[in-house]
């Protein structure tokens, strides 16, 4: 048991130091970044290793360094969308702090890799529990920033006491998805603007 422990722990340690070398941590970067972008482009069953070292200019050899299979990989790509730098914005205002907030994910949606990304993901996760679990914690990590501006709203008197944070932060997210990729129709700043203050306009006291 010892020895298996020694082996263990071992390994453990020769992976933090691969990681922790800048190089190799260049390379991780390099190969997720391309990871993402075939993801976006064709679909996560295109992020075959073959496609992901032609993109990349990484050899296979050194991906299998890093990752034992094509699911490492695609499962490490998507998880390594830094959701700390997403923070729930605080102006003291429910109307800004969500306006800042809808914004930035209307950016997202129309400029950004992650946007695109996004219905490969929702298709897997029908499939796969790793992708379903992936695309589970991101929901859950937006929503629980919109539910976080709403409790302080609500602290402050802005939205009445006895709404649900959670339930009342679908209605600010949902629609700018639906609106998105179901109706196809653009999420631009004008349009959100107007959605935030119909939302905020509900969520008042009466």
């Amino acid at each position: 048991m010892q020895h298996i422990d020694l082996i263990h722990s071992g390994a453990m340690t020769d992976t933090k130091q691969r990681r922790d070398d800048p190089r190799m941590a260049r390379t991780r970067a390099r190969a997720l970044e391309a990871t993402l972008e075939l993801a976006a482009e064709s679909g996560l069953h295109a992020c075959t290793f073959d496609a992901v070292s032609e993109r990349s200019g990484i050899a296979r050899s050194t991906l299998y360094r890093h990752w034992s299979n094509q699911s490492e990989l695609v499962t490490d790509a998507l998880e390594s969308q830094d959701m700390d730098e997403h923070v729930a914005p605080d102006t003291g205002s429910l109307r800004d702090d969500m306006l800042i907030h809808m914004l930035g994910l209307g950016r997202q949606l129309e400029s950004s890799t992650w946007g695109a990304m996004v219905p490969q993901l929702v298709a897997a996760a029908s499939t796969d529990p790793d992708m379903s679990d992936i695309l589970r914690k991101g929901s859950d990590y937006y929503l629980s920033i919109d539910a976080e501006i709403i409790e302080r709203a609500k602290e402050r008197g802005e939205v009445a006491s006895d709404i649900d944070s959670t339930h009342a932060a679908l209605l600010f997210s949902a629609p700018i998805f639906y609106r998105y990729f179901m109706a196809r129709q653009p999420v631009d700043g004008r349009w959100i603007t107007s959605h935030v203050d119909a939302i905020v306009g509900l969520l008042r006291p009466h």
